[in-house]
């Protein structure tokens, strides 16, 4: 579980910066950017965070972007994770590449 800092706030499971899900997947999206790929538009699905539902600042956050120094296997191994807006979409602002080993 890592901080989740979520500042795309027209996704229907953001409630005040915080996740309505416990688990988020955020995938590679070109060689210098990773998007959350939970993101849904709170205008087609309408706002799933309700008041009786408590959102988390901790989460799981699954990845798939190799490039990422903080991916362990399938995991995000960030202590804070930011998503924030982006032309992109919701973009990982946390991602940092990954060193590549030289031979």
């Amino acid at each position: 579980m890592v901080y989740l800092d979520c500042a795309q706030y027209d996704c229907c499971h953001n409630k005040a910066g915080a996740c309505y899900l416990g688990s988020i997947k955020v995938h590679h999206a070109g060689e210098k950017d990773a998007v959350c790929s939970s993101y849904r538009c709170n205008e087609s699905v309408g706002n799933v965070a309700t008041d009786n539902a408590p959102a988390t600042v901790e989460t799981e956050v699954r990845c798939d972007d190799k490039g990422c120094k903080y991916l362990e296997g399938r995991a995000c191994c960030a202590d804070h994770v930011c998503i924030d807006e982006c032309g992109c979409g919701p973009k990982c602002t946390t991602r940092k590449t990954a060193r590549q080993s030289r031979s």
